[in-house]
């Protein structure tokens, strides 16, 4: 494949950024406006895939054209984490989601430019 995927531990935080999750679906997720993580868990180790802005982060990993390129980097089970916190503003979750992409340069799915 060539592409380095970035990895993540569990029960920490995203570049500073208290995210739910990981979650093996979606269950949980609000249909509310935030910033989703795709995660990839090997059992040992987890992989950010994705992360991306919504005003409905549940709709969004349901119906993401990018799935193709979760499933193709991903190191065994995905799974999926989303920001929501009620003080931010559309701005406020691209700004973290730059910051995210700034940490993380190795996030193999989606564009730095979003």
């Amino acid at each position: 494949m060539g592409v380095t995927v970035s990895q993540l531990r569990v029960h920490q935080s995203i570049a500073g950024y208290m995210f739910e999750g990981p979650y093996r679906g979606l269950d949980r997720f609000p249909s509310e406006e935030g910033l989703y993580a795709v995660i990839s868990s090997d059992g040992r180790e987890y992989y950010l895939l994705d992360i991306g802005y919504s005003v409905n982060v549940k709709k969004a990993c349901q119906r993401n054209p990018k799935r193709t390129c979760w499933e193709q980097y991903r190191r065994g089970e995905l799974q999926y984490s989303f920001l929501r916190d009620t003080q931010f503003s559309e701005e406020m979750y691209r700004l973290a989601m730059k910051e995210i992409r700034k940490r993380y340069r190795s996030i193999p799915c989606g564009k730095a430019t979003e």
